[in-house]
């Protein structure tokens, strides 16, 4: 396997591991004080005031490779200018418009077309089934209304008037058109452009001033986030790859399992069910089950927690105050995290972060060595 083709395999194994605590900002998200959500788990219970398990001396369970040895790769202290220009036409796209386009042409697959319909069934117009003056959007191909209609527009063009003939899916939601043929009688307005708007100063006044400056600013604040997800994307799979793990503490197996369960009865109460009922339409026989084939994956979060907490005790780290204020201004707007801890307590939201507290510590350490970009085979 060569140099790139492991370092995603790495990159992969990381999203794995870091899927756990999405899923805690997630539930975090959804479990605020006025959501209606409660969590039933205490999740401050067995950790210490600096958010590591209490009665546990991880490097008794973990052994660290000498990552005071290490060196950052130069080609990870660039940004890939692919990558940053695809986040910027993210970005952009997240801010395209949908405009009338003067075109006078037939209609194709994939166009979007402005226009009017009246439907009737037997001659009488039903409820729901027609715009009514107000107008609508179609794109043809999309799905977006039932089979048939947006077929039938194609080769029509904006201004013409006519019927089309469609029948409604028998499983239709709405009971009294199941199944029923149907007449629409169509007046198409206009065609439809999209226009993305260009990357420049005016953009980002006009969009993002209150995030930066001018273009160049955004643009090198990209640059910035994406270079230090891939430094530390790379400590982190280094760290996990060769760090060897002798026991895993059941103390801390049966906290992931609670954790889980607690994240599953809260995740099921939203939609009316039973955490029970969640994990059997995943395909496990009972939360019992599910939790047991959940272990090996278990294994690999606690493998984590312990090489971040036997650092931490190394190296003397802990998360102040800054870093919880700079964590929740990230992921919620706000460095107010007073709710958060109500519900949570202080210990719990530091075990949270403390990860990124480890990697900026290693990193921060590392002298650059000069290295070329390993090339994919």
């Amino acid at each position: 396997m060569n140099a790139k083709a492991k370092a995603k395999k790495n990159l992969t194994r990381l999203v794995a591991l870091l899927l756990v605590a999405l899923m805690v900002i997630g539930m975090l998200a959804s479990c605020t004080p006025n959501s209606g959500t409660t969590t039933g788990f205490d999740y401050s219970a067995n950790l210490t005031k600096d958010g590591f398990f209490k009665d546990i001396t991880a490097a008794d369970y973990v052994t660290l490779p000498d990552y005071t040895a290490w060196e950052m790769p130069s080609y990870l202290t660039v940004a890939d200018q692919e990558e940053v220009d695809a986040e910027i036409f993210e970005t952009l796209a997240s801010y395209t418009t949908t405009e009338k386009d003067e075109t006078i042409r037939e209609l194709v697959e994939g166009d979007t077309v402005h226009l009017d319909f009246t439907g009737t069934i037997d001659g009488v117009e039903f409820e729901g089934g027609s715009t009514e003056g107000a107008g609508a959007y179609a794109t043809i191909g999309s799905g977006g209304y039932i089979e048939g209609f947006e077929e039938q527009l194609v080769g029509h063009k904006p201004g013409e008037n006519f019927d089309i003939n469609v029948t409604f899916p028998e499983e239709y939601h709405n009971e009294d058109l199941a199944g029923k043929d149907a007449v629409f009688n169509i007046t198409l307005n206009y065609l439809c452009k999209e226009v993305t708007p260009e990357f420049n100063d005016e953009f980002v006044a006009e969009y993002l001033s209150d995030m930066y400056s001018s273009a160049a600013e955004m643009k090198a604040d990209i640059e910035k986030r994406l270079i230090k997800s891939q430094m530390q994307n790379y400590v982190w799979a280094k760290l996990f790859d060769e760090s060897t793990v002798s026991e895993y503490p059941q103390a801390m197996m049966d906290y992931e399992k609670q954790a889980q369960e607690d994240y599953l009865n809260n995740m099921a109460s939203m939609y009316g069910m039973t955490a029970e009922d969640l994990v059997v339409m995943q395909g496990a026989e009972s939360m019992e089950d599910y939790l047991t084939q959940m272990e090996p994956s278990f294994q690999e979060t606690i493998k984590m927690q312990l090489v971040v907490q036997a650092i931490c005790e190394k190296d003397g780290l802990s998360v102040t105050e800054d870093d919880l204020k700079e964590y929740f201004m990230t992921y919620y707007g706000t460095e107010d995290y007073s709710a958060y801890e109500t519900a949570y307590g202080l210990p719990y939201l530091k075990s949270l972060i403390v990860n990124e507290v480890v990697l900026e510590k290693v990193i921060a350490d590392m002298p650059v060595a000069e290295m070329e970009t390993p090339v994919e085979e």
